[in-house]
């Protein structure tokens, strides 16, 4: 009888512990995924930063957007798909000079396939700072592209 009782016992301490700890182990595997989603859009942004740079703009837009994304820059009609997006840019370079990208952002979300960041740039030798907001969304080869970049400026230019 004791045997049987204690059996009982183990069972139901054994249904209560493994899916709290299986639960566990499934959390700290999405912490995992999304801090490494939240690292590579950082890394796209410096590859976006280079890329701009270097006035690689066809390559950028390859790399960097999807297809159908859609740009939000501050005082300008939105613009949507990657070939607007690039030309914007590519116009952009001249007056802005090289930018800068601070790779630490101000906040970041990961659900699912998306992540999103709030970070900062700056242009015009520092004299204009930046602040974006970007999603990208998980391709199905896992790589990143960005769906969503709407960006405004912080300081007039002088």
């Amino acid at each position: 009888m004791k045997l049987k009782v204690l059996a009982a016992c183990l069972a139901v301490v054994s249904m209560l512990v493994v899916p709290g700890a299986m639960s566990a182990q499934a959390d700290d595997e999405a912490r995992s995924d999304a801090a490494a989603m939240v690292a590579e859009a950082v890394r796209m942004d410096q590859m976006f930063i280079d890329l701009y740079n270097a006035r690689k703009f066809e390559e950028l837009g390859a790399r960097y957007y999807a297809e159908d994304a859609i740009a939000l820059p501050p005082n300008h009609e939105p613009i949507q798909g990657r070939a607007g997006i690039v030309e914007y840019f590519r116009e952009a370079r001249d007056s802005l000079g090289e930018a800068v990208f601070d790779p630490a952002p101000l906040r970041s979300s990961v659900s699912g396939d998306l992540v999103s960041i709030v970070v900062q740039y700056s242009a015009h030798q520092g004299q204009l700072r930046v602040v974006a907001h970007e999603t990208f969304e998980r391709q199905p080869d896992g790589s990143l592209n960005n769906i969503h970049d709407a960006f405004g400026f912080r300081d007039p230019l002088r």
